[in-house]
């Protein structure tokens, strides 16, 4: 069992750790807000398909913890946990470290920022990494124009920028969305696929 390994799964008793101990959770959390996330999209083109699995945690009302593990299809993983603070009613930012794999080539520390923001109908969600294998970011606005739907916009490194719409299935937690963003850089167009869940 190589460090990756053996510090993934540190990580993940860790998490069952604090999500089991009620002397560390002072916060009561609504029956509505599910601690894991996952979601799995695939890119038209030569782009890897990925799995992301977010946990978050909140430890007082203002401050808690997330992690994030990543793997794609075309071998590269990575995982970081740190801390996070509610800033505001409508804001929350983040920000940790983990380690990254890329398959016979490197690997090292991978670092992260991310906020969360949400104004009524709108919300916006940014997130940052640096590594080895070299920067990488994602932004999304969205309106939801009711409990179903959602349009915005959406812009991720080696993607492009473009517009996203989104659809919540009803009573599921779960959401099936698309983007079709243009690269400027290579003048291509890319279809992005995605359906997320929330548990």
């Amino acid at each position: 069992m190589n460090w990756l390994h053996r510090s993934l799964l540190s990580f993940l008793a860790l998490i069952l750790f604090v999500s089991v101990c009620p002397s560390l959770s002072q916060a009561v959390e609504a029956d509505d807000v599910k601690p894991w996330w996952i979601e799995a999209h695939a890119v038209s083109g030569k782009h890897p398909a990925k799995v992301i699995v977010w946990y978050e945690k909140d430890l007082t009302d203002r401050f808690g913890f997330y992690a994030l593990a990543e793997k794609e299809s075309d071998g590269y993983r990575q995982f970081y946990v740190g801390p996070k603070v509610k800033i505001s009613d409508r804001l929350t930012v983040g920000v940790a470290i983990g380690r990254e794999t890329v398959p016979s080539e490197l690997n090292g520390v991978r670092r992260n920022l991310y906020y969360d923001a949400n104004w009524g109908d709108f919300s916006s969600f940014g997130t940052k990494e640096t590594g080895p294998s070299g920067p990488w970011h994602k932004v999304t606005i969205t309106y939801a124009v009711n409990e179903r739907w959602g349009a915005g916009l959406m812009s991720e490194k080696d993607l492009g920028r473009g517009l996203r719409l989104e659809y919540n299935i009803p009573g599921t937690k779960m959401q099936v969305w698309g983007a079709l963003l243009r690269d400027r850089d290579t003048g291509t167009n890319v279809l992005v696929l995605g359906v997320n869940k929330s548990f």
